[in-house]
């Protein structure tokens, strides 16, 4: 059910590709690019610093911080394997993430109501402060129409720097690696293609004539299928993924979370 989810909701996001504004998609993307290079660069440094204060163990710390910074789950399951991560470590860590991910999804909208944002200023704050794309969709879907384009954009373009951060993970842990008899670091890049993808559908909106009643049907189409994939990321919160979760992991996913919520939102005020 879970791989189900996930690619109905790829689906659904290429389907909203294709009925977004490309200028509007461009402009937030180019913008994203630094936004999101500071915010990742915070997190990684607050939760190293985090890990060592509460004396997190083995790569749970880096893989939470990794989740916190990008995209949750699909950075969690990049670098798990380049950083030899035991089955428990990733886990745990993707339990923290999509607890937080699920507590955001209901919690953001009336967040953003309360601090009285702007369409716009809820796009960029679910997309830099919210974990997971499904989380940040729904999210913003329930907030304000206007906030869907600016928080699908920011968040893609956010997903991106998994490639950069393997490459740059593979490299620190070939270099502590260098001379021992060790695996870690020898695993293949996990690329998030779908956003290739996503890129591909806003391009050929950008080159074809245009078609109103198309653009009407696929941001239709997409938001209904977001729907369920929300649906099926929600039935996936069980007692048992709370419960595999240990205090000072879960401590440190808050902590870090709260951090780069209150950071994300002074940026976009």
């Amino acid at each position: 059910m879970k791989k189900n989810g996930k690619y109905i909701m790829q689906f659904a996001i290429v389907c909203m590709g294709f009925s977004m504004n490309p200028q509007g998609v461009i402009s937030a993307g180019r913008e994203g690019l630094l936004v999101t290079l500071i915010t990742l660069l915070i997190s990684m440094s607050v939760g190293f610093l985090l890990g060592r204060w509460l004396k997190v163990e083995g790569t749970v710390g880096t893989l939470i911080s990794a989740g916190t910074g990008i995209c949750g789950g699909s950075a969690i399951a990049s670098l798990s394997p380049i950083l030899n991560s035991k089955k428990d470590e990733i886990a745990i860590s993707m339990a923290c993430v999509f607890f937080l991910n699920a507590v955001a999804l209901l919690l953001f909208p009336w967040l953003g109501k309360l601090l009285q944002l702007t369409p716009e200023q809820f796009g960029w704050f679910a997309a830099i402060a919210i974990h997971d794309t499904s989380s940040v969709v729904g999210a913003a879907t329930e907030f304000s129409k206007d906030s869907v384009e600016i928080a699908v954009t920011a968040k893609l373009t956010r997903a991106l720097w998994i490639i950069p951060m393997m490459i740059v993970t593979m490299i620190v842990v070939n270099y502590k690696a260098k001379g021992k008899d060790s695996h870690a670091g020898q695993s293949r890049f996990q690329i998030p293609w779908f956003i290739f993808i996503f890129i591909g559908a806003v391009t050929l909106h950008m080159i074809l004539p245009p078609m109103p009643s198309a653009y009407q049907m696929s941001d239709w189409l997409g938001k209904s299928c977001m729907k369920i994939a929300i649906f099926i990321t929600g039935a996936q919160l069980t007692r048992a993924v709370v419960a595999a979760v240990g205090p000072k992991a879960m401590t440190m996913a808050i902590i870090l979370w709260l951090t780069m919520t209150g950071v994300t939102y002074f940026w976009v005020i």
